[in-house]
């Protein structure tokens, strides 16, 4: 089959053309894999849920470069949302750590008694 004879086809199933009513126009940006905010978020100390984040964000860059925009949309939302659960994690336990080392005595600070040690 020709492209001439598909683009003037009288039938449009043999057509290969894609139809407006059955694929809308839609946003045809390039989908962000937000790759930056998963390494950032790879610092936090909420290891597992940073990493998972960061492979969804690779795999969102491997689905545009495929050309699967729809798919590289869905795991770059995902990759965005590990990213930000992980930097939100990480920030409530780096506070939570700082909190609990600030409000302990600090062992150098006990006074040593006095007398207690016999010169002789």
């Amino acid at each position: 089959i020709s492209i001439a004879y598909t683009a003037f086809s009288p039938r449009p199933s043999i057509s290969r053309h894609s139809s407006i009513a059955t694929n809308p126009p839609m946003d045809r940006s390039k989908p962000k894999d937000y790759l930056i905010l998963a390494i950032i978020a790879c610092f936090c100390p909420v290891w597992p849920v940073n990493i998972v984040g960061f492979v969804y964000s690779i795999m969102s860059r491997n689905s545009l470069e495929q050309g699967n925009i729809d798919g590289a949309r869905r795991l770059g939302r995902v990759a965005k949302l590990l990213s930000v659960v992980s930097l939100v994690g990480g920030a409530v336990i780096i506070v939570a750590c700082a909190v609990n080392l600030s409000s302990k005595p600090s062992l150098t600070s006990s006074p040593e008694p006095h007398g207690t040690f016999s010169s002789s």
